[in-house]
C-alpha cells in the first residue's frame, strides 16, 4: 500500500444550487424505447429499477460555498463519522480508502490509500492477464460499474475517469479514486455568475473568473518555468490533436549546462501529460522539425518510462565508443546485447530454452530480458549514487575498481542501452565518493561539459539521423516481436512469456512495421547550420498554425525551386523519399490506421438536468475507459491525457479504426456508448435509447445489459466485496481482540460461501477469479491450517488432480512443514485429510511429495506449540470448527483438543515440556493405517526406509542425549534420554510393519539396516553415524520382542551378536575413536548395549543366559579393561560418576553439551586447530578456521529435518575437538565406571549365578574393588534421579519379552517373500522385469472375464465379464497364495455381457458399459444412475471416461457417434459425428489425458482423432491391415493402436498424416490386450497367452523386448482381459473360464 495526496483548490463566493423535479421526463421510462432491447419488459419494472434513483423533491433553492459542498461530497462517499479512526472507509470496497483530509482557506487536500499498479499499467505491461481472458476483463467491467452506480445513488458524478485513477491488486480487485474536483458537475448552478461549462468540461468548477481551456492546459507547463538567459531563444509549442500545450524549454546547444537536467525533466513531464497524435509526431521528425533527441523523448513518454526509475528508466542508444569524436559510430541496426554478446551467445541462449529444458523450467525462448537493468541503471549513476544503495542493488561489497573508469570502457564493459544523461547532465561524471574518481571523459573532450555537448550534437548528426530509425525498430518498433525479432535476435523475454502478474515498468512495442526514415534533405538542412545560429530552431513538436506555414513555406519554396532546378534533379529528390513515404504510410495504415482529426463538435446538452448530462457522460467515459484497457496493449500510443468532448471524439474515432480488435463480447456496450450517445443526428429509428437517458444499473441488469456477465457474477462480487470491506476494516483497528473477530468473520464467510460458489463457476476462467482469494486464505497465519482442512476437498474436486497440483501442492507441503506449529495443524495430518490428499492428488504424487513430511511430524519435533499466541486468537472468537473425526469405522475421535486445557508457562520452564502429541499421535496413526493399506512393498519403499533415517535424527543435537526423570521412560532403559520421547512414535511405526506382515520383516528389512549403520559407524564415527548407532540399540532392543523363538536362536550368534552387539562394544573401548557428543554419547551407548544384554538374558532364561550369553557378557566387561588406573580409587569414582553429564573436565575441550559452555570470540577471529598425532607424539598446525560459536545451536528444523543436507557431517571442522589420545581416554574412563560395572554385575549375577559371574569376570580387580565400595554404599548409587537397574527389569512383563502375534493372515510368506524382497531391493528407474511369481486367485465369475480396471488407490479392482456380473476386489498380501479371493461386492445389474469398465476420476465412480452406461459407486457399493439408449438408435459399442475435473463419459455407437454423458445432471450433454464416411463399426475409444482429443477405432481398420472441445476431426488414420482392437494414448500427444493381424503402432498426434508410425515387433495372433507403463514400456498380451514387454522405446529400431508365455500352472485357460497395478507392478490376466490370477 501507498499514498496518493490529492490537492483541490476552492473557488470563492456561494453557490446557488438549484435540485429540479423534472428529471423523471428525461429518463428511459418508455416502453417504446424498452422494446428495442427486450419486447417482453414491462412498465413497472423499470419504474421499480430507475425512477428511485432520480426522484428528488420539489424546486429547492440551496446556497453554500465550495468547501461545504466538497466535504458534503467526502461525507456521502465515506463515512467520516467514526471516531478515533486512521482510515476513512467507503461501504463500497472499490473506493480508495481516505486516509486524511485537510481543509483550510484556499486547498482540500486529501491523502489515500492505495495500490501501487493501475489499470494502465496492467494492458500496459501485463496485457496477456486481460486478453488471454476475457471473463476477467468482464469482471473488472463489472466492478467498475458497481462502483459508478453506487456514486450515482449518492447524486455525484464519478467525472474523466482515465485509468491511471483505477488501481488493482494481484486479485485484479480494482479502487477508484474520487474526483471531488468534478463530483459537483452533477449540480445545476442557478446563480453565482458561474456558466455551465458541461459540455465543454463537465469536471470543471464555476468560476467568476473563467479562464480557457488552453490557459490552464498551459499553466503546470509555465510557472514553475525558470527566466530564460539572454540570447536564448524560445521553442515553438507541440501540435496535438485535442489541444495546444505551450512549452518552452530551451534547449540550444550552446544553453545546455544552465539547468539542463531540470529543462530535460520538465519537458518529458510535459511530453508524458499531453495527448500526442504520434501520426503526426512521426512526419514532423522526418521532416526535420523534431530533434533527435526530443523525438526520443517522447518515444520513451509514450512507452511509460519514467526518470530515476532503475527498473524503468528512459533509453536511448549509444551512437559511438568514443575512440574519436565522429568516427567509430555504433551500428544501430543491431542491438547492443548483440554486439556484445555476439550471435553464437544469442543464439545458445535462444535454443537452449527451445529444447525440452524449457517445459521443465517454464521459460520461453528468448535472447535477452531487457533493454536496460537496474544494475546497469545504477553503474551508468554510480557516481551519483550513495555507497549503501549500490552495495544493496550492484554488489554487496563496496569494490570501486570493479566500476568502469571511463565513458569508453563503460561502453565495451555493458550491453545495455544508453540512459538520455549522458546527452545532458554533465554532472554524472562528477562523484561524490572519495575513494571512487570521476568518470574519465574521452580525449577529445577536455571537460564533461564539452563531452555532453558533442555527444548532443553527434545524435543530431546526419549519420545518426539517417539509421536512427533502425534502433527505433528494436527498442520500440516491429523487431521485438514475431519473426522480425527472431531474425535480428531481439525476442524480448516480457513480450513472449505471456506473463499475467502485475508490473509497472516493461518493454513496450510502439510500432506495428518498420519505421520510416528520416528525409535526408530536411536533415541536412537542419545540421549543416550552426547551433548559435539564430535563424535555427530544434523544435520538438509544431501546433497547428506553425504546422500551416510549414507547409506553405514548403509548398512555395518547391515551386520556386521547380522554376530553377532542372527535372532529372527535381526528379531525383522525390525519388529519393519514396521509400520514406512508403513506409510512413504502411505504419500508418497498419499501426494506427485512421486517427481522430482535431476538430470538435461542440453540441449543447441533450437533458435539462444537469445530473443526468453528467450521469451519461460518466457511462460514456467509463466505455472509452474500456476502450483504452483493451487497445492499449495493442495500440500503445493511446492516451488519456486529454479530457472533454475531444477525448470522447478520439475514442470514437479509434473504436471505428479498430473494431475488428474489440472482444465481441464487448462491442455492443461500446458502440452503445460511443457510437450511440454521441451520435449528433438523430437516428432513423423512431424511439432510440440514446435520446433517453440510461444509468450503470441499466448494465448491470441481466434483462437489459449488453455485456455479458455471467449469471454467477453477483454472487462471486458479493463474497469478494465482503472479503475486501474485512481487509479494509482490518485497516482501521488496532485492538487485537477486533482484529481476530475479524479474522474468525471471514474464516466463516470463506466455510460457507466458497464450496457453493466452486460449483457456479464451473469454467477454468471463473475459478482463476476466485482462487487467488482462496489461496490467500490458504497462506494465512491465523485461521489458514483451518481453511486447507475445510476447503481443500471441494476445491481440488472442481479443480481436478492436475491444477491441483500446480496451485495447491507447494502449499499444503508447507503446510505439513510449518516452522510454527499450531494447536490447529494436527488436523491436517489425520486420517481424513490424508486420504483426501490422495484422492485429490494421486497416489503417485502423494508418495513423492508427502510421506516424508509425515515421517517428520512423527517424530514430536513439532509437537512444541506456540499457545501463547494461538490461545489468545481462539479465547476471543466463536470458532464452531472443532469437530469430531469418523473413521472408517463410524468410531468418533473425542480427543479433540481444548486450548483452555494447556498450561501457557510451559514453554518458559525449566523443568520438562509437557507431551502434548497432538500432532505426532495424527501423524502416526497415519502412517500406521497407509502401512497397512498400501501393502508391504509399497509400505517399507515409502515409510519404512524413511522412518529408520528419521529414528537417527531422534539422537542428533547434544539436547536429545539429556536425561529424562524416572517417570518419563518409554522403553524402560537404564538410562532414558529426550530423544526416547521423539523416537516413540517411529519405533510404533516401524513396529507395525512387523505386526503386519511378519518377522521376515526384521530378518530382511531392518537387520541389515542394523548391520550396515554400525558398519559405518566402525568406519568413521560423525555425528550422523554416532545417533545412527543410538538408534540402532534402541530399534534391536524393540524388536528382540517380535522374533519367534525359532528365529531368535537362529539368529542370535549371527548376525546379532557377531555384525551388532560385539562391533558396537568394540568401537565403545577404542582408545582411537573420539565420539562427536564426547563421552556422553559413549556412555549412553553403552547403557543402551546393557539393555539388549538384560533383555536376552530374560528372555533366554536362567541355563539359556549361562549357555548363550558368556561371550557377550565376557566382551562387555572386557571393556572395563580399556580404562586407566586411578590414582585416587574414592575420587575417581566419585569424579567420573554418570550422575551428572554436564561436569567439564578440566583438561578436555569445552564440551558443548554444559551449561555454561560459551566462546568469547568475535565473529572474526580465526583459530589454528591443533593436533598431536597418536603415533609420533608430535604436534600438527592446521590451516586457520572460523569456529562456530558454540551458544549457536542449530536449528531444529534443519539438524531434524529428512528434507534437508546435513549442517555438520564431521565435527573435525571445528578447531575445538582435539582428537588426542589423552582426551579419548578421558571419554573411555567416564564411560566405563564404577556404577556401570555395579549395575551390570549385580544384575547379572541375578540372572546366571553368582558363581558363573565370577568365572566370567576374572583377572579384573578393579571392578570387583569398584563393586565392594558401591555395595558398601547404597547410597551412591541412589544419588542421581535416574531409575536403577533393578526396577527396570522388574517393571518389565512377559509382552515386553515375547509378543504375540494374533493376526498372521497378513504375513509374508512363499511367492509374497519372494515379491517383496526383489520389489523393496529395486531401484526405482528399474525397468518392469516378468518373473511369473503367481500370487493371488480371484474367482467369482461364471464366463470369460472382458474388462478389468484397476483402481487408483492400489488395492482395488473392478472385473466385468460375459456373466454380465460386475466383480469389485481388494488386494492384500495373503499367508498363502493358493487361497481363493472372494469378491467384497457384485452388481447384477447388466443385461448382456460387459465389455468396458472406467473409472471417473472427478467423482470417484465407475462406468460399465454392456450397450448402456452404468454408473457405480466402488467403495460404498451403490448404483448411481444408468444410461440407456432409446430403442430406434444403436447401442453402445465403446466407452472411456474423461479426466479430471471433467464429470462426463464418452460413449459410442456403432455408427461413430460419441455422447457426453454428464454424470452431475445424469443426462446427455452433447453428441459428435466422428466420422466423416463410413468407417465401420466402432470398436474402441480413448481419450488423451489433457482431455483435447481422442480416438476411435474401426473395425475397418480407420482411425479418427476428433477435438473433444468443437468435435472437429484432426485426423483420420488407417492402419495398413485389420481392424483396430484396441488403442489407447500414453502419452499427451501419443497412442497406439493395436491390430487383428498382431501389428502394434505408435502414433503422434502432432506428425502431419503422411507420417509414418512406429511399428512394434508383428504377432503372428490379434494382440488385443496392450498396457503402457509410467516408465514408457508397453506391455502386450495375446490370444495364445504370450506376453511381451517392449522398453526403451526412445530407441526406434534398438527397443527392447521381453518375451514369455504364461505358465499353464499360473493362469489356467486363454487370457481375455488384463490390466496393471503401475506401483507395485502386478498384472492381472482375466481368463475364458471366468478366474482372475494375480502375477508379478
Amino acid at each position: 500500500m501507498s499514498n496518493v495526496t490529492e490537492r483541490i483548490s476552492l473557488q470563492d463566493g456561494p453557490f446557488l444550487i438549484k435540485l429540479a423535479d423534472d428529471i423523471a421526463e428525461e429518463q428511459l421510462s418508455e416502453n417504446a424505447s424498452l422494446r428495442t432491447i427486450l419486447q417482453w419488459y414491462e412498465r413497472h419494472i423499470y419504474r421499480n429499477l430507475y425512477l428511485p434513483l432520480f426522484q428528488n423533491e420539489t424546486d429547492t433553492i440551496i446556497k453554500c460555498s465550495h468547501a461545504d459542498a466538497l466535504l458534503a461530497a467526502i461525507e456521502l462517499l465515506y463515512n467520516v463519522d467514526q471516531p478515533n479512526t486512521n482510515v476513512y472507509l467507503s461501504q463500497i470496497a472499490n473506493l480508495f480508502p481516505l486516509k486524511n483530509y485537510t481543509l483550510n482557506q484556499q486547498t482540500l487536500l486529501l491523502t489515500y490509500e492505495s495500490w501501487s499498479h493501475t489499470l494502465r499499467d496492467l494492458s500496459t505491461y501485463s496485457s496477456y492477464a486481460i486478453d488471454g481472458c476475457h471473463l476477467r476483463l468482464l469482471f473488472i467491467t463489472y466492478q467498475l460499474l458497481k462502483t459508478i452506480s453506487f456514486i450515482h445513488q449518492c447524486g455525484l458524478s464519478c467525472g474523466p475517469i482515465q485509468l491511471t485513477d483505477i488501481h488493482i491488486n494481484e486479485r485484479y480487485w480494482i479502487q477508484l479514486k474520487p474526483r471531488f474536483h468534478s463530483c459537483l458537475a452533477t449540480i445545476d448552478f442557478a446563480s453565482g455568475g458561474g456558466t455551465n461549462h458541461l459540455e465543454e468540461d463537465y469536471h470543471g468548477y464555476p468560476s467568476s473568473k473563467p479562464t480557457s481551456r488552453t490557459n490552464s492546459m498551459s499553466h503546470p507547463s509555465t510557472s514553475k518555468q525558470k527566466p530564460h538567459a539572454s540570447g536564448h531563444h524560445d521553442e515553438p509549442s507541440v501540435v496535438t490533436t485535442c489541444t495546444t500545450t505551450t512549452v518552452s524549454p530551451s534547449t540550444t546547444a550552446s544553453a545546455i549546462s544552465h539547468s539542463p537536467v531540470y529543462h530535460v525533466e520538465h519537458r518529458y513531464e510535459t511530453y508524458c501529460r499531453t495527448h500526442i497524435d504520434i501520426v503526426e509526431l512521426v512526419k514532423q521528425w522526418q521532416l526535420g522539425h523534431v530533434s533527435n533527441f526530443d523525438y526520443l523523448l517522447i518515444l520513451n513518454a509514450l512507452a511509460g518510462r519514467k526518470f530515476h526509475d532503475p527498473n524503468h528508466h528512459l533509453i536511448f542508444p549509444w551512437i559511438n565508443d568514443f575512440t574519436s569524436a565522429t568516427c567509430n559510430l555504433r551500428d544501430l541496426s543491431q542491438s547492443k546485447y548483440r554486439l556484445n554478446k555476439g550471435d553464437a551467445q544469442l543464439d545458445l541462449t535462444y535454443n537452449y530454452y527451445s529444447t525440452s529444458i524449457s517445459t521443465a523450467t517454464n521459460i520461453v525462448p528468448h535472447h535477452l530480458s531487457e533493454h536496460l537493468s537496474s544494475i546497469t541503471y545504477y553503474v551508468y549513476k554510480s557516481r551519483r549514487t550513495e555507497k549503501r544503495v549500490l552495495c544493496e542493488n550492484v554488489r554487496s561489497i563496496w569494490v570501486p575498481n570493479e566500476y568502469p573508469s571511463s565513458i569508453g570502457r563503460l561502453y565495451f564493459w555493458t550491453p545495455e542501452e544508453c540512459i538520455p544523461e549522458f546527452f545532458y547532465d554533465p554532472s554524472l561524471f562528477q562523484s561524490i565518493h572519495e575513494d571512487l574518481p570521476d568518470l574519465l571523459v574521452p580525449d577529445w573532450c577536455s571537460s564533461p561539459e564539452e563531452f555532453v555537448e558533442k555527444h548532443r550534437q553527434l545524435l543530431e548528426s546526419r549519420e545518426i539521423s539517417e539509421n536512427l530509425h533502425l534502433w527505433i525498430d528494436l527498442i520500440f518498433g516491429h523487431k521485438l516481436t514475431g519473426e522480425s525479432a527472431v531474425g535480428a535476435k531481439n525476442v524480448c523475454l516480457p513480450l513472449v512469456d505471456h506473463h499475467e502478474d502485475l508490473r509497472s515498468g516493461g518493454i513496450v512495442q510502439l510500432f506495428l512495421k518498420p519505421h520510416p526514415p528520416r528525409f535526408l534533405s530536411s536533415t541536412r538542412q537542419m545540421t549543416d547550420n550552426p547551433p548559435s545560429s539564430s535563424s535555427t530552431r530544434h523544435p520538438t513538436i509544431l501546433d497547428e498554425e506553425q504546422t500551416k506555414k510549414l507547409r506553405t513555406q514548403s509548398s512555395g519554396s518547391s515551386s520556386r525551386l521547380s522554376e530553377s532546378i532542372p527535372l532529372a534533379n527535381e526528379l531525383n529528390e522525390t525519388f529519393s523519399h519514396l521509400d520514406a513515404i512508403e513506409q510512413l504510410l504502411m505504419l500508418t495504415s497498419i499501426s494506427f490506421s485512421r486517427l481522430p482529426t482535431p476538430s470538435v463538435n461542440h453540441r449543447a446538452a441533450k437533458f435539462k438536468s444537469a445530473f443526468l448530462n453528467a450521469c451519461q457522460r460518466d457511462l460514456q467515459y467509463f466505455g472509452v475507459c474500456i476502450l483504452e484497457l483493451i487497445l492499449l496493449s495493442k495500440q500503445h500510443y493511446v492516451s488519456a491525457n486529454c479530457n472533454g468532448p475531444q477525448r470522447l471524439t478520439a475514442a470514437k474515432q479509434l473504436l471505428n479504426n479498430n473494431w475488428h480488435l474489440i472482444p465481441v463480447p464487448f462491442r455492443a456496450c461500446l458502440n452503445l456508448l460511443l457510437l450511440d450517445l454521441t451520435n449528433d443526428s438523430g437516428s432513423n429509428l423512431p424511439q432510440q435509447i440514446s435520446h433517453c437517458a440510461i444509468n450503470a444499473m441499466f448494465f448491470l441488469n441481466r434483462w437489459t445489459t449488453t455485456l455479458p456477465f455471467p449469471y454467477y457474477f453477483e454472487e462471486l462480487y458479493r463474497f469478494i466485496h465482503q472479503l475486501e470491506q474485512y481487509d479494509q476494516q482490518l485497516l482501521l483497528t488496532t485492538n487485537s481482540i477486533e482484529q481476530k473477530l475479524l479474522h474468525d468473520r471471514k474464516f466463516q464467510l470463506l466455510l460457507a460461501q466458497v464450496p457453493s460458489l466452486l460449483i457456479s463457476l464451473h469454467t477454468q476462467q471463473a475459478h482463476d477469479l476466485l482462487m487467488p482469494y482462496v489461496l490467500d486464505a490458504f497462506r494465512h497465519p491465523i485461521y489458514g491450517v483451518r481453511c486447507i482442512y475445510f476447503l481443500f476437498n471441494p476445491l481440488a474436486v472442481v479443480l481436478g488432480p492436475e491444477d491441483t497440483r500446480r496451485h495447491l501442492l507447494t502449499l499444503i507441503q508447507s503446510t505439513l512443514n510449518p516452522e510454527r506449529t499450531t494447536i490447529y495443524h494436527w488436523r491436517c495430518f489425520t486420517r481424513r485429510f490424508i486420504i483426501q490428499l490422495i484422492a485429490r492428488f494421486g497416489l503417485v504424487k502423494f508418495l513423492q511429495s508427502f510421506p516424508l513430511l509425515l515421517i517428520e511430524a512423527c517424530s514430536s519435533f513439532k509437537d512444541e506449540i506456540s499457545l501463547k499466541t494461538d490461545i489468545d486468537d481462539e479465547n476471543n472468537t466463536n470458532t464452531n470448527d472443532v469437530i469430531n473425526e469418523t473413521d472408517e469405522t463410524g468410531n468418533e475421535q473425542s480427543d479433540t483438543p481444548n486450548p483452555s486445557d494447556y498450561d501457557t508457562t510451559f514453554l518458559d520452564s525449566n523443568d520438562e515440556q509437557q507431551t502434548l502429541n497432538i500432532l505426532s499421535d495424527s501423524a502416526a496413526e497415519s502412517i500406521i493405517y497407509l502401512q497397512l493399506k498400501l501393502g508391504p512393498v509399497l509400505g517399507c519403499k515409502y515409510f519404512g526406509r524413511h522412518l529408520l533415517r528419521m529414528l537417527a535424527l531422534c539422537y542428533v543435537d547434544d539436547e536429545q542425549l539429556q536425561l529424562l526423570s524416572s517417570e518419563k521412560n518409554p522403553f524402560k532403559s537404564i538410562r532414558s534420554v529426550r530423544g526416547d520421547l521423539n523416537a516413540k512414535k517411529i519405533i510404533d511405526c516401524l513396529l507395525s510393519l512387523i505386526q503386519n506382515y511378519g518377522e521376515q520383516i526384521i530378518l530382511l528389512f531392518y537387520l541389515p539396516h542394523l548391520i550396515e549403520a554400525i558398519r559405518a559407524a566402525n568406519h568413521r564415527l560423525t555425528i550422523r553415524s554416532e545417533s545412527g548407532l543410538l538408534s540402532c540399540m534402541v530399534l534391536l532392543k524393540c524388536i528382540l520382542p517380535y522374533m519367534s523363538d525359532s528365529t531368535l536362536m537362529g539368529h542370535l550368534a549371527d548376525p546379532i551378536k557377531t555384525h551388532v552387539l560385539h562391533p558396537c562394544l568394540t568401537l565403545l573401548s577404542s582408545n582411537t575413536v573420539h565420539f562427536p557428543s564426547f563421552e556422553r554419547a559413549r556412555s549412553i551407548c553403552a547403557y543402551r548395549i546393557l539393555d539388549i544384554l538384560f533383555l536376552l538374558c530374560l528372555r533366554l532364561g536362567y541355563e539359556g543366559t549361562r549357555l548363550y550369553m558368556n561371550d557377550s557378557i565376557r566382551a562387555f566387561f572386557a571393556c572395563f579393561q580399556s580404562t586407566s588406573e586411578p590414582s585416587d580409587d574414592n575420587n575417581r569414582s566419585r569424579n567420573t560418576s554418570f550422575s551428572s553429564f554436564s561436569v567439564h573436565r578440566a583438561n578436555s575441550p569445552v564440551s558443548p553439551y554444559g551449561p555454561s559452555s560459551h566462546v568469547n570470540s568475535t565473529d572474526g577471529d580465526e583459530y589454528c586447530r591443533i593436533t598431536i598425532d597418536s603415533l609420533t607424539n608430535s604436534y600438527k598446525i592446521g590451516s586457520p578456521v572460523k569456529p562456530r560459536s558454540l551458544t549457536e545451536r542449530t536449528p531444529r528444523s534443519i539438524s531434524h529435518s529428512l528434507l534437508s543436507t546435513p549442517y555438520a557431517e564431521d565435527d573435525s571442522l571445528s578447531p575445538l575437538n582435539m582428537h588426542t589420545r589423552e582426551a579419548i581416554q578421558q571419554e573411555i574412563d567416564a564411560t566405563f565406571t564404577g556404577e556401570l560395572a555395579c549395575t551390570a554385575f549385580v544384575q547379572f549375577c541375578r540372572l546366571c549365578g553368582d558363581q558363573h559371574m565370577n568365572s566370567l569376570v576374572t583377572r579384573n580387580d578393579t571392578i570387583y574393588a569398584w563393586i565392594a565400595e558401591l555395595t558398601s554404599k547404597p547410597d551412591v548409587l541412589s544419588q542421581n534421579n535416574t531409575v536403577s537397574a533393578n526396577d527396570i527389569l522388574t517393571s518389565i512383563r512377559d509382552k515386553d519379552i515375547l509378543c504375540q502375534l494374533s493376526d498372521e493372515s497378513r504375513f509374508l510368506r512363499k511367492n509374497w517373500l519372494s515379491y517383496w524382497e526383489y520389489e523393496v531391493g529395486r531401484s526405482e528407474n528399474a525397468m518392469l522385469s516378468f518373473k511369473q511369481i503367481h500370487l493371488q486367485s480371484f474367482s467369482g465369475h461364471n464366463n470369460a472375464v472382458r474388462s478389468l480396471c484397476v483402481l487408483d488407490d492400489e488395492s482395488t479392482f473392478i472385473s466385468g465379464g460375459r456373466d454380465q456380473k460386475v466383480l469389485v476386489w481388494k488386494v492384500e498380501n495373503q499367508n498363502d497364495n493358493a487361497t481363493k479371493v472372494e469378491s467384497r461386492w457384485s452388481y447384477t445389474g447388466h443385461r448382456k455381457s460387459i465389455f468396458a469398465i472406467s473409472f471417473l476420476e472427478s467423482l470417484r465412480l465407475a462406468a460399465t458399459c454392456d450397450g448402456s452406461v452404468h454408473v457405480l459407486d466402488p467403495f460404498r457399493g451403490q448404483v448411481v444412475c444408468r444410461y440407456s439408449q432409446p430403442k430406434e438408435t444403436l447401442a453402445f459399442t465403446a466407452m472411456a471416461t474423461m479426466p479430471a475435473p471433467s464429470t462426463n463419459i464418452l460413449a459410442a455407437t456403432s455408427d461413430g457417434i460419441v455422447r457426453f454423458l454428464d454424470v452431475r445432471t445424469k443426462a446427455l450433454a452433447y453428441e459428435w459425428k466422428t466420422t466423416l464416411a463410413t468407417g465401420g463399426q466402432v470398436k474402441t475409444l480413448a481419450i488423451s489425458p489433457n482431455a483435447t482429443s481422442a480416438i476411435i477405432g474401426f473395425s475397418t481398420g480407420t482411425v479418427s482423432v476428433f477435438d473433444v472441445r468443437s468435435g472437429s476431426i484432426l485426423r483420420t488414420l488407417k492402419v495398413p491391415e485389420g481392424e483396430v482392437l484396441k488403442t489407447n494414448f500414453y502419452s499427451r500427444n501419443r497412442f497406439f493402436t493395436s491390430s487383428g493381424d498382431g501389428s502394434i503402432f505408435l502414433w503422434n498426434t502432432k506428425e502431419s498424416v503422411q507420417a509414418t508410425p512406429t511399428s512394434l515387433k508383428s504377432h503372428v495372433d490379434p494382440a488385443p490386450f496392450v498396457l503402457t507403463t509410467r516408465s514408457g514400456e508397453v506391455i502386450v498380451a495375446t490370444q495364445t497367452n504370450k506376453l511381451c514387454i517392449y522398453s526403451n522405446m526412445k530407441g526406434g529400431a534398438q527397443m527392447d523386448c521381453q518375451i514369455t508365455r504364461l505358465q499353464s500352472e499360473n493362469v489356467k485357460g486363454t487370457v481375455s482381459s488384463m490390466a496393471l497395478f503401475p506401483e507395485n507392478r502386478l498384472l492381472l490376466f482375466g481368463t475364458e473360464n471366468g478366474n482372475i490370477e494375480l502375477l508379478c
